[in-house]
């Protein structure tokens, strides 16, 4: 049954409802740019209303003080690393689990799936011992080796997505005469391109708006990251209200500016990985 099908007084329901989820969705960032542009001055006469004189200075005074070069090279290099290794053991998981036959597979599966109900709070501590007899608490490794533990989410997601290229391929291939690796890398891989999009965008998202794990492994200033960062600069100026918005302005960019460029690809392949799952 079709959207346009239902009774028109449900469809008028529907749609009050997605506009109230818009605008509270859209009201906090609407408020966080206007702050972050507006005089200290200002905003104590009119706190939500669009800026009379547009503050600049406060993007670049806030780049400055925040050290946010620095902060985005952390962030950057810690998302980057742990999203390319999440894609590249997640997908091969999720290929040998669509596509190979081997006793035990459904059990180890699910034993993967079971991550999902497992809080992260739950594992902090143990995660903490762990990496401090490893020696490996302050340096990233730390952060990267938790990341890359996530795994639920990705191997679903790319078993639903394999299991749905036919299996003749890789057989052809076999045939042919090429290896597993090769079938994967060369095949199987630029096939599920879609797929890489979608789960490398969400988990760049959340690991790069991540605090828990920088907090918990971080210690060092030069290795913080951009929340990290945050939390130092809201207790340093809490009172400047405007400044601290344009710092919150500059630490959502990334993750906002990744979603809005490939947010096409990301519903495109979320959609086609439940198709084919």
């Amino acid at each position: 049954m079709k959207f346009r099908d239902f009774p028109m007084p449900v469809r008028i329901a529907a749609y009050a409802l997605l506009l109230v989820m818009l605008v509270s969705v859209l009201l906090p960032f609407v408020w966080m740019v206007f702050t972050a542009f507006k005089s200290l001055e200002e905003y104590a006469v009119n706190p939500l209303g669009v800026p009379q004189d547009w503050q600049f200075g406060n993007i670049a005074e806030a780049w400055e003080i925040g050290n946010f070069l620095r902060l985005y090279a952390n962030s950057l290099f810690v998302t980057i690393v742990s999203v390319s290794g999440l894609l590249l053991t997640c997908s091969m998981a999720g290929y040998a689990f669509a596509h190979f036959d081997f006793r035990g597979r459904d059990l180890l599966f699910f034993y993967f799936l079971a991550g999902m109900m497992i809080p992260p709070q739950v594992i902090l501590i143990p995660a903490f011992k762990v990496m401090s007899e490893l020696g490996l608490v302050n340096t990233y490794f730390a952060v990267i080796l938790t990341y890359l533990a996530w795994v639920p989410f990705a191997i679903f997601f790319f078993r639903a997505y394999f299991r749905g290229i036919p299996r003749d391929l890789s057989e052809a291939a076999r045939i042919d005469g090429a290896s597993e690796f090769a079938i994967f890398f060369r095949i199987m891989l630029p096939l599920a391109a879609p797929a890489m999009t979608t789960v490398g965008i969400v988990y760049f998202v959340w690991i790069f708006n991540d605090f828990m794990w920088p907090l918990v492994y971080l210690n060092n200033t030069g290795l913080r990251t951009v929340t990290l960062g945050m939390m130092n600069f809201q207790g340093q100026y809490s009172g400047a209200t405007t400044l601290k918005t344009a710092a919150l302005l500059l630490a959502t960019m990334p993750p906002v500016i990744v979603f809005i460029v490939f947010r096409k690809r990301i519903q495109g392949g979320l959609a086609e990985g439940a198709l084919k799952g």
